[in-house]
């Protein structure tokens, strides 16, 4: 987006920020009749207050509230992904790694089944890790290259989102249902002699991960899902389940749309 736009949008809309609000077009838009529609965020001490949606021309009440539905969100949506993916994105990879690469003898039973639980996760991690980074190329080098986002990129983030919940699922389900025998992986590495050690940080990871139990069932409840033993048939359960409580979540925030009115 040009200076000239971005300075004409925000005459538009600072006119309706409150006192010790923030105010940010977000770049991108969406075409109604021909018309580009751009979304206005209020931020009061860093948290969304309200949005504004407005276009380089004369504004149209209904024109603008059929692009809110569309703007809204691919910009919710894009920025859970991008708020889950950092997290995940941040462990490295070591902490998966060394502890797989710790030799077990075959005697040890519920040590071999935690560290396949644990190889499990692994796994998860590394197609997590996958699709947050291709997404964040696309919408780096595609989305923010264009500006203008249509139907295609709404199926995108969908299917994305939708997939990071996937991803969500399998991996506290994992962690609930091979709680225990994750800890004795944990607690065998810990009192292994092995050739290299393992770094304190590495073996506090594993050992983390298993605890506070409690919360992770209560993340597992906020996920929400419709739960099938076909993983395939799962997602696509849930990719319509998500369309219908994404439309009803965008359709609570229109009170919050300061103009038009």
């Amino acid at each position: 987006m040009d200076d000239q736009t971005t300075k004409l949008l925000m005459k538009k809309v600072k006119k309706y920020r409150k006192w010790a609000e923030s105010v940010f077009i977000n770049p991108v838009y969406w075409k109604v009749n021909g018309k580009p529609y751009f979304m206005a965020g209020f931020l009061k001490n860093d948290k969304p207050a309200g949005t504004a949606y407005v276009t380089i021309g004369e504004d149209n009440r209904e024109e603008a509230f059929e692009a809110q539905q569309k703007l809204a969100l691919f910009a919710d949506l894009s920025s859970s992904i991008f708020q889950i993916g950092e997290a995940r994105l941040k462990v490295e990879s070591a902490y998966y790694i060394n502890p797989l690469n710790t030799a077990i003898a075959k005697e040890e039973g519920k040590v071999r089944q935690g560290r396949d639980a644990f190889a499990g996760l692994w796994d998860i991690q590394q197609k997590f890790n996958r699709l947050v980074k291709d997404f964040k190329h696309y919408y780096e080098h595609d989305v923010l290259a264009r500006e203008h986002i249509i139907e295609t990129d709404l199926a995108k983030v969908q299917e994305t989102a939708n997939r990071v919940n996937m991803y969500q699922y399998l991996t506290l389900t994992t962690l609930l249902s091979n709680n225990d025998e994750i800890r004795a992986f944990a607690d065998f590495l810990e009192s292994a002699k092995t050739e290299k050690q393992l770094e304190r940080h590495q073996l506090d990871f594993v050992k983390g991960i298993t605890e506070n139990k409690d919360v992770m069932e209560l993340s597992l409840a906020k996920l929400n899902m419709i739960v099938d033993e076909d993983l395939e048939k799962m997602e696509k359960l849930n990719y319509n389940y998500s369309a219908w409580k994404n439309k009803r979540i965008i359709d609570s925030q229109q009170k919050y749309v300061r103009y038009p009115k």
